[in-house]
C-alpha cells in the first residue's frame, strides 16, 4: 500500500501532493516541504498510509476522539 502526501487546509480541504511506495521516501519529502510553508500558505502537510487516494481522504477527514489525559 502506498503512502500519500497531502496538504491539509483549515477548512478540511485536501490537496494531494504525491505518493510513495516506501515510508522513508514519504517522510523525507514531508520533512523537506514543511520548512517551506509560510504563514500565508495556511496549510499542514501530512503523510497517510492507505490502499488508495480515496481511502486516504476518508481517513484524513475522519473525526477522531481526543486521547484521554492522565496516566497511561
Amino acid at each position: 500500500m502506498p503512502y500519500f502526501l497531502y496538504k491539509i487546509f483549515p477548512n478540511k480541504k485536501l490537496e494531494l501532493i504525491t505518493q510513495f511506495e516506501q515510508f522513508a521516501a514519504a517522510k523525507t519529502e514531508a520533512k523537506r516541504l514543511r520548512p517551506l510553508i509560510t504563514v500565508a500558505d495556511n496549510y499542514q502537510i501530512k503523510v497517510i498510509f492507505a490502499k488508495s487516494d480515496i481511502e486516504a481522504v476518508l481517513l484524513l477527514k475522519e473525526q477522531r476522539e481526543a486521547r484521554p489525559l492522565g496516566d497511561d
